[in-house]
């Protein structure tokens, strides 16, 4: 049995029990109201007979001609007994046992009882009227609660069928596509939200494997080959032992700087924001260059520009794109900070080559590299691209004529003194 299904049962009989319960506990009160109502009027009926009764030498006998069963039309009746002689009798008195009609005594004196029938059917009609209809809406509600309830539990076990089959799909390393979570804050649209978050991160960790794999498989054949190629020559005696160790050692450490860089990019960066001082970390960076520092013009404004985002996060960005402009350039490198609205722009431009419109597109790819003379891993931008983006920052590049000008830009401290 489906989960919508059973949702909509469990309404309907909810939905019974609680019609049914009012039902009966509303049949009940109308029913007791209506026998006070009859019990009141028998006795407001027997007082105005007796009213009319008067003994005579210890007989009964009417007075007056104003008798409450004359403008009773037909439903009252009335006798007056001793025993089982009747004395006096007026009214209606029906032949037989009849429902419609009950009976009620009020003793007199001398032994004498007032007999009083009182016409009913009508307080009956209206009770069986009130259990006709009970009886005809009990299952209009039910079959009513039956339908909300299926429409109801349709709203509540899509998403949940839509999660069952996201998930189903995300075990067999099918992404799908993102679960559009039910409106409101409630537990489904929470969890619809985290199921949604857990997929990309998934993917994500997928897609830095696969890129690790690949791209780790590819740019190490390189430094490998030339290692063996250096090993083979000094076992030959081709190579002097001078030569070949330093050109291994380079294999080794363009390796090792393949590696952390690749190692970096599979992992998900931790993120702690905060405000940070731009330019106080401008000139720690540029004054850990050493002598290339020289080369580094530093334009700053006067007052201090904070940021939001993570210090070892925007110094390694930083730090990347600074080393990239002093490596693929041999002229002066310009590096300002500025605050453009609600945003602030660490520029860094070089005064290189350059490079195409065609190739600013690819230039953060993982390995990509337009210059091959100077020597490098080609990750410094990739990871410089994916620090800004773990800072919720964008990394953008343009044509600078001469050479290359990188954008980094973080939102804004709202309140700097703060």
């Amino acid at each position: 049995m489906s989960l919508r299904l059973r949702i909509a049962l469990g309404t309907a009989a909810i939905a019974a029990v609680a019609a049914g319960l009012h039902f009966v506990v509303g049949y009940l009160s109308f029913s007791e109201l209506l026998r006070e109502d009859i019990q009141r009027d028998l006795e407001v009926w027997s007082g105005a007979v007796a009213g009319t009764l008067v003994f005579q030498q210890g007989r009964p006998a009417l007075a007056g001609s104003d008798w409450p069963w004359v403008s009773a039309g037909g439903s009252l009746g009335f006798r007056v007994r001793k025993g089982n002689v009747i004395y006096i009798e007026g009214g209606v008195l029906p032949e037989a046992a009849d429902p419609n009609w009950v009976w009620t005594e009020k003793p007199l004196q001398d032994g004498y009882v007032l007999e009083l029938v009182a016409y009913v059917g009508e307080y009956r009609k209206a009770l069986a009227g009130q259990l006709r209809a009970g009886l005809v809406s009990l299952p209009l509600v039910v079959l009513l609660a039956s339908g909300l309830g299926w429409w109801l539990a349709g709203r509540i076990a899509r998403p949940i069928g839509q999660l069952s089959e996201a998930a189903d799909a995300l075990s067999q390393m099918r992404f799908p596509d993102p679960v559009p979570p039910p409106p409101g804050d409630d537990e489904l649209s929470r969890l619809a939200r985290s199921f949604n978050r857990m997929v990309f991160a998934v993917q994500g960790a997928l897609e830095r494997e696969r890129a690790f794999t690949r791209y780790a498989s590819h740019e190490l054949r390189t430094p490998l080959a030339t290692m063996q190629a250096q090993l083979e020559a000094l076992e030959a005696g081709l190579t002097p032992q001078e030569r070949a160790l330093p050109e291994t050692r380079k294999a080794i450490e363009r390796m090792r700087g393949i590696l952390e860089g690749l190692l970096t990019l599979s992992r998900e960066p931790q993120v702690t924001l905060e405000p940070l001082p731009a330019g106080a970390l401008l000139r720690s960076l540029v004054a850990g260059l050493g002598k290339a520092a020289e080369r580094v013009r530093l334009e700053l404004p006067d007052e201090e520009v904070w940021v939001v985002g993570d210090e070892e996060l925007l110094k390694r960005a930083l730090g990347n794109l600074i080393d990239n402009a002093l490596k693929y350039s041999e002229g002066p490198v310009e590096v300002r900070l500025t605050a453009e609205g609600d945003e602030a722009v660490l520029s860094v431009r070089d005064h290189g080559d350059g490079v195409t419109e065609e190739q600013l597109e690819r230039l953060a790819d993982p390995f990509v590299r337009f210059h091959t003379r100077v020597a490098g891993t080609g990750l410094g931008l990739s990871l410089a691209k994916q620090a800004v983006q773990a800072m919720r920052g964008r990394l953008g590049f343009e044509p600078a004529r001469p050479g290359l000008c990188a954008s980094l830009r973080l939102p804004l401290v709202e309140d700097a003194d703060a």
